[in-house]
């Protein structure tokens, strides 16, 4: 069985095995207050379930877990565990008080760790919805049920259940297995101490109601459920990281839309004290030296990333050039990767299999798009592209920028602030003196894009369902910010002062610089005539000054 990743896959909408399921109830950011699940108890589900296992070694408390897990409310016609042996030595084996459909897979030789486990065991697995569970976790009877209920009312959901460190529980699966079926197992397990890191990120959020772009912190693996569909349209667990991979596959459920929701009904305990390995918690040093290259936030980490280490880049900037002139393509492109920000990636977007030599043409847009092509082809962070993007996935944010406009440097940072303060899924940039609609630059946040993208209906603006999702931010920019490119014609860089040449040489007239040219870097020539005079004009006026002298002598 091969794995595939699709980590750099974008997000078009929530789809399972070809099928795409619309999502119709609209939330507002993650406040998930607007959803009604059923109660535990009073309803009938029809989804299956697929309770995916990672294991190695400690074959005791995977008796435990399974026994715990044969008590569920749930239907266990419904209900599949794979147990994914990561080559324990000796083998896991099934015991007797198990779940009726359960069975152990093996890792192929040559792939290893729980990344790799839990990509294997999701693959393998065929129920609607993926429920993840650590291999020394015992649950409450109700912990299917509880997280199960929300994915039958909302594709996006992603249920967590709460999670706690038990530090002794029944040894007997029998007597375990007894309790929880009797629905006091919480009376013999004391609440015990939890993820320090996950209770502080639900009291500072309102439960992740109101939870910020970091919400995704709350996610973890150990007791979690997606819906196969959102699943797929994340890209699936990692199979490299080995460590690591709850937080960055959080971050691209969080990306790609997700609705976290903390289940306080889905009660799971860790069997034993908790230890430094078993937090789930990456070091600071595998944070910054691995995750930061894959996850654009938190920015305290990313900044110790080098450039050409950013695997995936805070901003996806789309600039369509078909059709474009050379030099407005420069004037553009130019102010973009000369930007304040650097965490930036840009794919220019046009017909570049038909831009290839043709004979008999030599000029027109075919040679344009050549010549942009070959001018931005050594750019690590340009890329060419038919189709634009529909989302920026797995990027943070998707920034828009027509053709025609020209960035100022520190715009693209004043749009990330005004971003992040407003916590706006749109966020759009127009030119003070005519602030018409669909005229600026537009930075979409990828979440909100990526929801809006599965509910919107086909008479509405795209604009106005991310606007209602998740809020939309305006501003006006000066000529300094924003400059329409298109009313200026343009010039080449400047180039470097010749040589002096003997008396008697030929005078080289100026290059044009009048008003309405810019230079190659995109300046606007009025701003700076002396400096677009530059050594060619001066060189010229030595050469006439010289000449008078000759013919004074």
């Amino acid at each position: 069985m091969s794995l595939n990743k699709h980590v750099g896959s974008h997000v078009d909408g929530v789809s399972h095995r070809g099928r795409v399921e619309r999502v119709l109830t609209r939330v507002f950011r993650n406040d998930w207050s607007a959803l009604t699940p059923p109660g535990i108890g009073t309803w009938t589900p029809d989804l299956s379930v697929s309770v995916v296992i990672p294991a190695r070694g400690g074959q005791g408390r995977l008796d435990l877990t399974l026994a715990a897990l044969a008590g569920q409310t749930y239907p266990d016609h419904l209900v599949e565990v794979l147990v994914v042996d990561d080559h324990s030595r000796p083998p896991l084996r099934l015991p007797e008080l198990r779940p009726r459909r359960c069975r152990v897979l093996t890792l192929p030789e040559g792939a290893w760790g729980a990344g790799y486990a839990r990509a294997y065991g999701a693959h393998a697995g065929t129920g609607d919805i993926l429920v993840w569970l650590d291999a020394d976790v015992v649950v409450g009877r109700e912990f299917l049920e509880a997280q199960a209920r929300w994915h039958h009312v909302h594709a996006e959901a992603v249920t967590l259940g709460r999670v706690a460190f038990a530090d002794s529980v029944p040894e007997d699966p029998a007597e375990l297995l007894a309790r929880v079926r009797a629905g006091t197992l919480h009376e013999e397990l004391a609440p015990g101490r939890r993820h320090a890191w996950i209770e502080r990120v639900l009291a500072d959020s309102d439960d992740l109601r109101d939870a910020d772009h970091l919400g995704f912190h709350a996610y973890l693996g150990s007791a979690a459920a997606v819906r196969r569909s959102l699943y797929e349209a994340a890209g699936g667990v990692d199979p490299d990281l080995g460590l690591g991979q709850d937080t960055e596959f959080g971050y691209r459920l969080w990306q790609a839309g997700a609705v976290l929701i903390p289940e306080p009904g889905a009660a799971a305990w860790h069997v034993g004290p908790a230890g430094t390995a078993r937090t789930r918690l990456p070091s600071q040093r595998f944070r910054t030296e691995v995750l930061a290259e894959l996850m654009p936030h938190p920015h305290a980490y990313r900044e110790r990333v080098p450039a050409h280490r950013r695997r995936v880049p805070l901003v996806h900037a789309v600039v369509d050039v078909s059709g474009a002139p050379y030099d407005l393509v420069r004037g553009c492109v130019d102010r973009l990767l000369d930007s304040a920000e650097t965490d930036l990636a840009l794919t220019l977007v046009a017909d570049w299999d038909g831009a290839g030599a043709t004979p008999g043409t030599s000029a027109g847009p075919h040679l344009d798009l050549r010549l942009i092509q070959a001018n931005y082809l050594r750019d690590p962070r340009v890329s060419f592209a038919s189709r634009a993007p529909r989302t920026g996935f797995p990027s943070p944010f998707l920034l828009q920028v027509p053709v025609a406009w020209g960035l100022g440097q520190v715009a693209l940072s004043r749009l990330l602030a005004g971003a992040e303060r407003a916590r706006a899924g749109l966020t759009e940039l127009y030119p003070a003196a005519s602030p018409t609609r669909d005229a600026g630059v537009r930075l979409w946040r990828t979440r909100a894009l990526a929801r809006a993208l599965r509910v919107r209906r086909r008479d509405e603006d795209l604009g106005d369902v991310v606007a209602e999702l998740h809020g939309r931010y305006r501003i006006h920019a000066g000529e300094d910010t924003l400059t329409d490119l298109s009313l200026y014609r343009s010039v080449p860089p400047p180039r470097p002062a010749p040589r002096a040449e003997p008396d008697g040489a030929a005078q080289v007239p100026a290059r044009d610089s009048g008003p309405g040219r810019d230079t190659g870097d995109g300046e606007d020539v009025r701003e700076h005539g002396r400096r677009a005079r530059g050594p060619l004009a001066r060189w010229r006026d030595r050469l006439v000054a010289a000449a008078r002298r000759r013919r004074r002598g």
